[in-house]
């Protein structure tokens, strides 16, 4: 059986003080593939800065900041801010507050609002592609967050090394996966809850889900919750992923169990 010889063109936007990589799996780069992706690039680009304009914390006049100045008409705008107050209010009843979106008492959803932006330009833009037999496989990654899908007839996956945090070429683990959502989270980089983080020896976390927003509010959890608390939300949630503790080796868990493993396919 001849082997597939793969092309993987990419774009990078920066929007939302990030940049966001797009890519695409392709088994013929003619012109057309790399027109589809200039288009789809500009759709993704002009998409996530009106994101950026109702959520952006920065903007004055965005509805985040009107509704941290106390206008809760807001809500009432936008179906998008509706979305997002709701996920973040579930998420924070879920993790017992642990992942919250207010920093210094005011609301800021802005970690919850990225995964979810990259799901909504996802499925929105790029899993069209995938209607195309040219095209095996579509990446959507930005700041820790992964979104990727494989066409149903293609024997196509994506390898997806997880990096050490500390040492961006150090593999943690590799896996190889066909559809869903990756989230890796670390320590420092969560200053909405800087005493429990603190307490937490966990150093990194990275989530595999079918929805990216589960998948990073997870992670999240994992570096602030602490090794013991996240093992019980662990099993109850059936997570699957890989632990990182201060001066021990990876815990890989597979649907909430432990397992010993450096390679992952899910």
């Amino acid at each position: 059986m001849q082997r597939i010889k793969y092309f993987f063109p990419s774009k990078v936007i920066n929007q939302m003080n990030i940049p966001f990589t797009i890519k695409l799996a392709t088994n013929d780069l003619d012109d057309i593939i790399s027109e589809k992706l200039e288009f789809v690039t500009e759709n993704i680009n002009e998409r996530l800065h009106q994101i950026d304009l109702i959520f952006s914390p920065f903007r004055y006049d965005s509805l985040v900041s009107r509704f941290q100045r106390g206008d809760k008409q807001v809500i009432l705008e936008s179906e998008d801010f509706q979305t997002i107050y709701g996920q973040a209010t579930l998420a924070e009843q879920m993790t017992d507050g642990i992942f919250t979106s207010h920093f210094a008492g005011r609301y800021d959803p802005t970690r919850l609002v990225k995964g979810w932006a990259i799901e909504q330009v996802f499925d929105e833009y790029l899993k069209p592609l995938l209607k195309d037999p040219k095209i095996d496989g579509v990446y959507l990654s930005g700041d820790g967050n992964i979104k990727f899908a494989t066409r149903q007839e293609s024997d196509f996956s994506w390898g997806i090394n997880i990096e050490d945090a500390d040492d961006s070429h150090s593999i943690i683990a590799t896996y190889h996966l066909n559809n869903g959502a990756i989230a890796t989270s670390e320590k420092g980089g969560h200053a909405a809850n800087i005493i429990r983080m603190k307490q937490s020896q966990v150093q990194q976390v990275t989530v595999i889900s079918d929805n990216l927003v589960d998948a990073d509010v997870w992670a999240t959890v994992g570096v602030l919750a602490g090794s013991e608390k996240f093992a019980e939300m662990r099993n109850e949630y059936n997570l699957s992923g890989i632990l990182i503790n201060k001066n021990e080796e990876p815990l890989s868990f597979s649907e909430g169990t432990m397992i010993n493993s450096k390679e992952a396919t899910v």
